[in-house]
């Protein structure tokens, strides 16, 4: 842990990927206490995901580009035996 800082970059990784699974606070500080022996509160965890929230809802709300490009790749694969 660097000086001043308060958790591992690594744990705010971590829980956001539960987080993005569908686990719940509580489950994922349960999580990380069986699996890691880490004391983390439903709390911090909410602080974690908290800030997350707030920059994919500035994300939603950009103005949106005028043209994206798309490849639409279609294909059905057939069994054929020769003979």
């Amino acid at each position: 842990v660097k000086k001043r800082q308060r958790r591992l970059s690594d744990l705010d990784e971590l829980v956001l990927s539960l987080y993005a699974k569908g686990l719940t606070t509580g489950e994922i500080s349960a999580h990380l206490a069986e699996v890691y022996g880490a004391s983390v509160s439903k709390d911090v965890i909410s602080r974690i995901t908290d800030r997350v929230i707030e920059e994919m809802q500035s994300w939603w709300a950009r103005p949106l580009e005028k043209v994206y490009a798309a490849i639409f790749i279609d294909a059905i694969m057939v069994k054929v035996r020769d003979g």
